[in-house]
């Protein structure tokens, strides 16, 4: 097992760990909770918790002690969609996608061990009963077709950084969860230029995603289509899979034409 890599900023990496924490549940956590489950002194976390409050990014309920998000980090992410030029390039795209083929379309970066959601377009007959996923969510890479097509094409020391050492998380009885077919099934991704979940995120549902390249080759984001085994049934799946690929490769020519580039992470 790779060394742990030495922390350059505890303080900063112990807020961080903090407000990840958070975020994964929905009913706040104590200063108590915290220390303990991050394994940090109780004045520790208390220190941070104020520092984090006051810059209104937790906000604390009285009567509980629990902490939950604030607000500042709604401000943040507005920030960062609408400073995003890779999704003003994507979206109308994407709107003309949907508009197609009538099923919702997600645009989705390379985070660390798993995909990120930060556009959708939803489909019409989902107006008012839109049940996939939401801005910001995050779906793991070795189950979700962006995941499986941002992985495709990664190089062999990136897959590594990408995977968890302990082993595929099973989503759902179809998910992938031996490394060895995960590793096949990205051949057959690369060939086809798109990836299928096949309810392995979630069942009941199907995506089709196909990779983003910038103008130097690189991928790191993906767009998909999403709807439910029935929209997407076989009969469908290759005519879907080529309207992905399509509206792909457009976005990547506007990026190349735009001179736009990756951040890495």
């Amino acid at each position: 097992m790779a060394a742990k890599k030495e922390c350059l900023s505890p303080a900063v990496d112990r807020a961080l760990s903090i407000l990840e924490a958070i975020s994964e549940g929905n009913s706040g956590l104590t200063n108590a909770h915290l220390a303990r489950r991050l394994g940090i002194p109780k004045s520790s976390a208390s220190s941070i918790l104020s520092v984090l409050q006051e810059r209104g990014y937790l906000c604390r309920f009285p009567e509980n002690g629990r902490y939950k998000l604030g607000f500042k980090l709604l401000t943040l992410g507005r920030q960062l969609l609408d400073t995003s030029v890779i999704r003003d390039l994507a979206l109308p795209l994407m709107r003309d996608l949907v508009d197609r083929v009538d099923l919702t379309c997600h645009l989705a970066i390379l985070g660390h061990q798993e995909a990120v959601h930060y556009e959708k377009i939803v489909a019409r007959r989902y107006f008012k009963q839109d049940k996939t996923r939401a801005i910001g969510d995050r779906v793991p890479l070795h189950a979700s077709s962006v995941g499986k097509a941002l992985l495709a094409w990664q190089s062999p020391p990136a897959l590594n950084a990408y995977l968890p050492g302990g082993g595929l998380r099973k989503s759902s009885p179809r998910t992938i969860t031996d490394r060895s077919s995960l590793l096949a099934k990205l051949e057959e991704v690369r060939k086809l230029g798109y990836a299928v979940d096949d309810q392995e995120c979630r069942l009941g549902w199907r995506c089709v995603g196909a990779p983003i390249f910038d103008q130097w080759g690189s991928t790191r984001v993906a767009i998909c289509l999403t709807g439910t085994v029935a929209e997407l049934d076989d009969s469908k799946l290759t005519e879907t899979a080529a309207a992905v690929k399509e509206t792909a490769q457009k976005i990547s020519r506007r990026l190349a034409s735009e001179h736009v580039e990756f951040a890495t992470y």
